[in-house]
């Protein structure tokens, strides 16, 4: 159980990017444009299935899931065995663009990950590098069920260490205070909480209730906050929470809008002992598509309007 902690000082940020240039388009057929943050840019020259030089990782997916899969779910559980001795990483493309991307977590030799999808077509790839070069893994995903973008999404990864665990939240406009039926966090909107334990925004109905559909406790990310539709206006307020207090771990935060990245900010290493528990990341007005950088730590859960947050120890 984790008692969250009083003391407030504030900093602002040093380390915030947003979304380069195009770093490359890569080559071929199909060919895919990546930016400067990307880990690995694929050829649009890479078969459906297995590429790989001899030598390089092997990548098997779990029950010959083979190269053509459909679902209905907002999200995909991968599994599978690899040679690789290291992590390696997930690739989501849409329409010809690396839309987002996480790490393949690996345990002697298997691999695994879950992968927020979008809506309709996508090319997912599983990459690993080693001694005899990189090998790929390519399948096409069709998410079914769903109709068009969603309003909203953003998505919270880390790189640094296996076991952490941050937390992605999502401040209603206006009334939004931590861990309260006004933040959407792992307590009440986890894609299972079919209920979303009493989490309602907006009109009375699914329609402007945002759903985490994925949360990661132990890993690299990726969590997962998407808004279908019914946005409300105002600021939507991002905040990351350092749950387990890993010291010195370094997140990125993508924020889309209608599907298409917007923006990516990148963390100063997150520390309690340095005032930086919490990571304020930026504000967001889904209906204008207007985003605004806050980057701001502290080593207490943000509050607004100068009420104090509303929270009680939580476990998960």
């Amino acid at each position: 159980m984790r008692m969250y902690r009083a003391a407030a000082v504030t900093i602002a940020a040093l380390a915030l990017t947003i979304v380069p240039a195009c770093k490359e388009t890569s080559t071929g057929p199909g060919a895919v444009t990546c930016v400067a943050t990307d880990p690995v840019c694929p050829s649009g020259t890479l078969a459906l299935g297995f590429t790989g030089a001899t030598g390089a990782p092997t990548i098997v997916p779990a029950g010959g899931a083979g190269t053509s899969i459909a679902v209905s779910t907002t999200s995909y559980v991968v599994a599978g065995t690899t040679s690789a001795t290291t992590y390696g990483y997930w690739l989501l493309v849409t329409n010809d663009v690396l839309t987002s991307w996480g790490v393949l977590t690996v345990t002697g030799t298997v691999y695994g990950a879950e992968i927020p999808l979008f809506c309709g077509a996508q090319r997912i790839y599983f990459t690993f590098t080693g001694a005899g070069g990189r090998s790929y893994y390519v399948f096409d995903m069709n998410r079914t069920g769903c109709t068009g973008h969603a309003a909203f999404r953003v998505q919270l990864t880390w790189t640094s260490n296996p076991s952490s665990d941050l937390d992605l939240h999502l401040l209603r406009p206006t009334t939004g205070v931590m861990f309260s039926g006004t933040d959407c966090y792992f307590g009440n909107c986890k894609a299972e909480n079919t209920s979303n334990l009493g989490l309602e925004w907006g009109a009375t109905g699914a329609a402007g209730n945002p759903v985490l559909d994925v949360d990661d406790t132990e890993g690299y990310g990726p969590e997962n906050i998407y808004l279908a539709s019914g946005a409300e206006s105002g600021q939507y307020r991002i905040i990351i929470d350092n749950w387990d207090g890993t010291v010195g771990e370094i997140a990125t935060v993508r924020i889309y809008l209608d599907d298409v990245e917007r923006a990516r900010y990148t963390s100063l290493p997150l520390d309690y002992a340095s005032n930086r528990e919490y990571w304020e990341v930026a504000k967001v007005n889904i209906l204008t598509g207007a985003i605004s950088v806050v980057g701001t730590y502290t080593s207490s859960a943000p509050v607004t309007l100068g009420a104090p947050p509303a929270w009680a120890p939580i476990a998960k």
